[in-house]
Parts: structure tokens; C-alpha cells; sequence
């Protein structure tokens, strides 16, 4: 995707402008982004941008200062642009205290000229991400891991708890990349590089907890007060109203989001992506009719299923390795943005917040409620969120060491972490926590991040005035969709008659009814009848279309002397999953996409 990129060494053969241009390079995934260099020796820093979003200006310097801002703000009410806005607060302030009060997602690189410190900050739920490595006598960071590899002072070794992250979880957590030497910046966080003293200075500017309610203290606040917050958050959120477009399904997320936009959807372009005749089609369909939007289906064909490879290499490219294609719908999406006509997409991520009992992977149930022990709620989590191998074990199946004692690593990573969040939080509100700042900032981002690479994306579920007005209701209104509902009841009350392709019921059924539709339903969409069958078909479509190109790529000698996987289980694996034995979509995905990865960064 575009975005920062940077160096600050007084030693040539670490920041110059040959080592900058080939930095910037492995960011140009267009021809047609807009590139700014600066300049300043010893800092060499660029920004590159997709060039419709370009304006207003994104780079300030000043006499003492320069500033390069990749994002936007949402509570910016004053005269300056977004990247002077900061640089004001930053001089006024004479730190990053700031940001706790600022709305938005962002990256951005400050360079002080007379302390000669370089500072990188995020926003708080970590939604444009930013790599950094501190190097012999200088420092690198950029939007993209990609560009950090490139640096020839950055070593290629490999990091395995990331390599394990990915085969537990399916997404890496915390800070962990697949190189040791490089790291994530955390949510709300800065970093400060000291050229002087050549060392690194990392703080947090907010408290993740302060978004939730502290367990104990929720309030009995009305449904319509917070359906009224959300449709605030998601105006806020209408700028440059020309760019603008809107993800559309059949369900309850992009619908909350096109019920809030009101009148300003009338014109707006939509897109609803699927199998042709899936239930998604039929139902955003009407959904479009009633808010006016200019609608596009976009259908998946077997065309663009039949190279895999192609479009696995894609992913892996794009998401530095941390998005894998046990899914396959992003290329033609890809494809559509190219030619879209919209630069700007309202998309539905983060409003599983809203629904706890469906806030997968980590789904909060009557079981999680019911748990005040940390030890028994961690082995609760371990059970949902091991989405990779979850009937596999460890030792049997790996050939690293490291991989062996994947389970106790993770098990004791995670009962240390849902211990002490259970300090101030309720057990649902922990999972929602792991939800927010783990699977957001890391499966999400990363998915978003290959989007990012042809248009910027704005997420209103994660608008934080939404955000704490929602975590301080009881759990048990947050449960499955009753935000949802009457934000749609609220703000477009047409909608409520469109069926939930979930359910198959409009929104106001009554209990029996919803029972039963869903019941006929899901029926419905095993059996694939047209108008009702699910979007996608990712298991048939691994068995039947991926076959070959997985089992080239996992059963390959370069694959096979990396040593990692024991090849009679693995070879068990693969059969069990192509005959329908067992599902292990996620794992075939995952292994062939790390293999790609290696192959293309390491090799």
C-alpha cells in the first residue's frame, strides 16, 4: 500500500538516496502514485500517496520541524489541514500527549532537525501500520515490512514465534513480524529514534482499556442514543464526499452504515461482491434501491478462481506475509477498484464489537460469561482461536523446535494477558479486547492493507465516541445485532423489511418467526438454491480449483527441506482435508502462503 518511508543515519551506506529510491520502489504498486522525497541529511524520508487522496498537503516543513502524514482525522475542527493540525499541537505541547484526544486513522513521521530525533506514531487501534528496525548507527521504518527487508543492514532472520502465531491463530499478535530484527508499532503508541545517542525511546500516549467499561460499572443506556452516536461517527466520516463508496452485503454491518449515511447515500457508488445468485446479490440489491446508491454486482466466476498461485503470490506480496489465501475473494476485488468510481470505501470491519456472541473468532458465549477464572476462560480462548490446526498435535506434525511448544508458548502468553485484563475487565469485554487491539490491528489490517494498495478504506464501527458509549452497555444489549437494528431503525427504517442473509428473516421478526426462517434459510443455502446461496465456497472451491497448485506448492522439495513440517502428517493433512475428511482450509492457506513468502522475500 502507499504510505511512509524513511532513514536517518550519518553513515551513507545506511540513509542516502540511492538506499531511499530503492526503499521507495518496493512501495510503487502503481505507477500513478504520487511521490514526495525529502531530503534533510542525515533523515531521507518519503511519502507516497495514491493521487486522488493527495490533497489537502500531506508533508509540512518548517524551519524546525518536518511532518508526513499518511491518513486522516475525524475531530480536526480547526483552520490547518490534518498534518499541520498535529504539528501545531506537537509544538504547542512539546510532545505527543496530544494524540490521546485525536480521532483518526493514521501513520505519521515527525523529524525534529535540532535534536535530531525521528518520531512515529499510530492511531489508537493501530489501523495504518508502520515497520521500523533500528539498524548499526541508524534507524528504517516503513508502511510496508516489504520495504524494511529491502535496507541491505537489515538481516533476514527468521522470527518463528511469528511462524507460530500464524499457524495457532492464523494472524500474528502484538508487535512480531516474520523477521526478528523488525517490529510492528503498536496502537497508540511513539516511537522516538535519537540520532545523537542512537537509541530508541517507545511510549504509549493511551490506554487501550479506556475505550471499555470497567466490570461492574455498565450503564442502562437507550438504544437509540447509541444508534444516534454511530450515525455522528459515520458523518464524520464524509469528507471529500466525491471519492466516496460503499461496501454492501446482506447483512447487518454495511447495512447499519448505509442506514446512517442517510441522504448522503443517495447517489453514492455501492458494490456487493459474490457466486452469482448468491442471497447477498438479491438482498443488497434492494438495499440499494432504497438508499439511492449507484449499485454494482460483481460477480465471482470460475475464471477468477482458476489461478491460484497468481493470486496467492498477490496476497502474500501485498500483506508482507500476514494475509493468506484460504480465501480468495480479494483479486476480484483488486480487479474492481482498478476502474471503480470511488477512491474511498465505507467498510463494515469492527462491527462484530457490537455483536459479542458473533464476534468471530472469538465468539463471547454463555460459557465465557459464566467464567471468573483466568485459567479456565485462557483455555476457553485457546479453543476458539486456534483457527489453523486446532486437532493437530504440535510435536507430531513439526520439525522446529519452537513449533513443537506452540501450545505452551501461546497458553502462557495468553493466560498472563487475559489475567491481567481481568483485573478491569468483565470475561466478555476481555475476548472484545483481544477482538479490537489483536484480530483488528493484525488479520484485519493486513486484509485491508492489500485494498489499500488501489483505494483508502474508513471504518465506522471503530469510531471511539461509538466505541465508549457502546462498551459501557451491559453485554447481554450488545449481543447479537440489537445495535444494529436500531441504528437501522433510527436512521432508515425502510431497510428493516430487507431479510438478514443470515437469518433469512427481516429485522423486526418476532423469536418464532426468526427460528424458523433461519432454519429454512440455512437449508436453503446448503442445497445452493439461486437467491439464496451463500457468497462464497471456500472449501469447495480449495478441493476443486486449488488442488493442484496447493499440493505443487506444499509437497516441493524447496518446501519440503525448509524442514518444518513432519511430510507423512502433512501429506495426512492435505488428503483428509481434499477428500472432506476434515477442514483444514485454513492451515493448506496458511502453509502455502508462508511458502510463497519465504520464496519471494527470502529466497
Amino acid at each position: 500500500m502507499p504510505g511512509l518511508v524513511g532513514v536517518c543515519s550519518e553513515r551513507e551506506d545506511i540513509a542516502s538516496q540511492s538506499i531511499l529510491n530503492k526503499l521507495v520502489e518496493s512501495l510503487k504498486h502503481r505507477q500513478d502514485y504520487q511521490i514526495e522525497l525529502i531530503k534533510y541529511p542525515p533523515f531521507w524520508g518519503s511519502l507516497i500517496l495514491i493521487k486522488e487522496l493527495a490533497k489537502p498537503k500531506k508533508i509540512i516543513e518548517d524551519r524546525d520541524v518536518i511532518i508526513f502524514l499518511d491518513g486522516e482525522l475525524y475531530n480536526n475542527q480547526s483552520q490547518f489541514n490534518d498534518a499541520q493540525y498535529i504539528l501545531t499541537l506537537f509544538k504547542q505541547h512539546k510532545n505527543f500527549s496530544f494524540l490521546s484526544d485525536v480521532e483518526g486513522i493514521f501513520s505519521f513521521c515527525l523529524y525534529d532537525k535540532a535534536s535530531q530525533k525521528v518520531y512515529l506514531a499510530v492511531d489508537k487501534f493501530g489501523l495504518k501500520s508502520l515497520y521500523y528496525a533500528k539498524l548499526d548507527k541508524g534507524f528504517v521504518f516503513a508502511s510496508e515490512l516489504k520495504a524494511i527487508l529491502r535496507h541491505p543492514q537489515v538481516k533476514k532472520a527468521i522470527d518463528w514465534k511469528t511462524i507460530g502465531d500464524l499457524l495457532f491463530f492464523s494472524f500474528a499478535t502484538g508487535d512480531k513480524t516474520l523477521i526478528k530484527g523488525a517490529k510492528l508499532l503498536p496502537q497508540a503508541s511513539v516511537l522516538g529514534y535519537s540520532l545523537k545517542e542512537d537509541s530508541l525511546e517507545l511510549s504509549s500516549y493511551w490506554d487501550t482499556l479506556s475505550v471499555f467499561t470497567p466490570k461492574g460499572e455498565y450503564q442502562d443506556i437507550a438504544l437509540n442514543e447509541i444508534a444516534e452516536i454511530f450515525r455522528e461517527g459515520v458523518h464524520k466520516r464524509v469528507k471529500n464526499r466525491e471519492l466516496l463508496g460503499i461496501s454492501l452485503s446482506g447483512g447487518l454491518d454495511s447495512r447499519s452504515i448505509l442506514a446512517a449515511l442517510g441522504g448522503e447515500a443517495q447517489g453514492l457508488p455501492s458494490y456487493t461482491l459474490g457466486l452469482p445468485s448468491c442471497e447477498d446479490e438479491r438482498l443488497s440489491a434492494r438495499m440499494a434501491q432504497i438508499a439511492g446508491t449507484r449499485h454494482e454486482f460483481l460477480p465471482i466466476t470460475e475464471d477468477s478462481l482458476r489461478d491460484f498461485v497468481s493470486l496467492a503470490k498477490t496476497l502474500v506480496y501485498y500483506s508482507d506475509g500476514f494475509y493468506f489465501p484460504h480465501e480468495s475473494t480479494e483479486k476480484v476485488a483488486l480487479d474492481y477498484f482498478k476502474r471503480a468510481p470511488f477512491k474511498i470505501l465505507f467498510r463494515g470491519h469492527g462491527g462484530e464489537l457490537a455483536k459479542a456472541s458473533l464476534a468471530f473468532p472469538v465468539q463471547v458465549d454463555k460459557q465465557v460469561l459464566n467464567s471468573d477464572s483466568p485459567l479456565t476462560l485462557t483455555e476457553i480462548f485457546l479453543r476458539k482461536a486456534n483457527l489453523v490446526l486446532p486437532d493437530i498435535a504440535p510435536e507430531k506434525f513439526f520439525l522446529i523446535e519452537d513449533l513443537k511448544r506452540l501450545p505452551a508458548r501461546i497458553k502462557e502468553e495468553s493466560l498472563s494477558k487475559i489475567s491481567s485484563l481481568l483485573e478491569n475487565l468483565s470475561p466478555g469485554d476481555v475476548f472484545l479486547h483481544f477482538y479490537l487491539f489483536e484480530y483488528m490491528s493484525r488479520q484485519v489490517v493486513s486484509s485491508l492493507n492489500i485494498f489499500r494498495t488501489q483505494i483508502e478504506v474508513r471504518l465506522p464501527f471503530t469510531d471511539e465516541v461509538f466505541l465508549k458509549k457502546l462498551f459501557s452497555l451491559p453485554i447481554e444489549k450488545r449481543w447479537e445485532g440489537e445495535i444494529h437494528i436500531e441504528i437501522v431503525k433510527t436512521c432508515m427504517p425502510a431497510l428493516v423489511k430487507v431479510p438478514n442473509s443470515n437469518t433469512g428473516a427481516p429485522l423486526d421478526a418476532g423469536k418464532l418467526r426468526l427460528w424458523l426462517t433461519d432454519k429454512f434459510n440455512s437449508l436453503l443455502k446448503k442445497l445452493s438454491v439461486p437467491g439464496f446461496r451463500h457468497y462464497t465456497e471456500f472449501d469447495k472451491w480449495q478441493r476443486k480449483y486449488f488442488r493442484e497448485a496447493l499440493e505443487q506448492i506444499l509437497f516441493d522439495k524447496k518446501t519440503l527441506d525448509r524442514g518444518i513440517y513432519e511430510p507423512r502428517v502433512l501429506k495426512e493433512v492435505f488428503d483428509a482435508h481434499i477428500t472432506g475428511k476434515k477442514n483444514y482450509a485454513r492451515f493448506l492457506g496458511t502453509a502455502a502462503g508462508l511458502e510463497l513468502w519465504f520464496r519471494e522475500f527470502l529466497d
